[in-house]
């Protein structure tokens, strides 16, 4: 299963991700390429709605996808994959409103958290471009 995400997502869910469930890409790498070939979205779908690939020819995007990535993480986390039930349009509305301020709400981290903390680099397909890069 892998996630792109936006970082501020990423540093959540590897601080929620006890089991290490989870591995992310980052949207502009190499690595990315095929994997939004796959699924038949390109980086400026992602950047308005993360994509979570959840296994061959299982992909998910927007509120679906959150719910999803949270029902991988411990309790009281996946609990809330149980939202599934209500209709993806009300779910991704309220999602884009949540999206569209986000960073109003929470802030804008521009620190690469993965390159800070190298350790974390096992959690990420692309870490040798990340490394290359950094």
């Amino acid at each position: 299963m892998i996630a792109f995400l936006q970082f501020l997502g990423v540093k959540w869910v590897i601080k929620a991700d006890k089991h290490k469930n989870l591995k992310f890409c980052c949207l502009q790498s190499k690595a990315a390429e095929p994997y939004m070939r796959v699924c038949g979205v390109d980086r400026e779908d992602v950047l308005r709605r993360f994509l979570f690939v959840e296994g061959p020819g299982l992909y998910h995007q927007g509120s679906t996808a959150a719910l999803k990535v949270l029902s991988y993480l411990p309790l009281p986390y996946s609990a809330l994959r149980s939202l599934l039930i209500v209709p993806t349009p009300l779910r991704d509305a309220v999602y884009d409103y949540v999206a569209k301020r986000r960073y109003d709400w929470f802030g804008k981290d521009d620190d690469c958290l993965v390159l800070q903390e190298k350790e974390l680099l096992e959690r990420f397909i692309d870490r040798d471009e990340m490394i290359n890069k950094g």
